[in-house]
């Protein structure tokens, strides 16, 4: 059972425009990626649908830990809700300092690979 603080997540009306934002993009970035065009793809599944109701966007690079990524529409992936509930379900914690483990999970995706691999000097980023 998910847990959620009681103060809002965005400080501004600003952060939470920029992160609508990034949502949108990664979604449309998945679009042209896994869909060719038309529709939405889990990375996990393969889970295909037209609209965004079911999907998550996922912070490859984690929201807390890497604020320089942040707002990168590369730093994000689709999964349906039920692989992402999984991934943090096996993963807890650990997720939020090791991006790798999401490569682990959704199996060897080129573009998480890459991404990955561009910026390992992210570990300098971590608070």
């Amino acid at each position: 059972m998910k847990r959620f603080r009681n103060k809002p997540r965005w400080k501004s009306s600003k952060g939470q425009v920029r992160y609508k934002s990034w949502r949108k993009s990664v979604f449309e970035l998945n679009k042209i990626r896994y869909g060719m065009g038309r529709q939405y793809t889990c990375v996990k599944c393969g889970k295909v649908r037209k609209t965004t109701r079911v999907l998550h966007a996922h912070h490859i690079a984690s929201w807390n830990k890497f604020e320089s990524k942040r707002y990168d529409r590369n730093n994000g992936v689709v999964l349906c809700k039920w692989c992402h509930d999984g991934f943090h379900y096996k993963y807890k914690w650990d997720a939020l300092k090791q991006p790798e483990l999401l490569l682990e999970w959704v199996g060897s995706d080129k573009y998480v690979k890459q991404f990955i691999e561009e910026n390992d000097d992210s570990k300098r980023d971590i608070k």
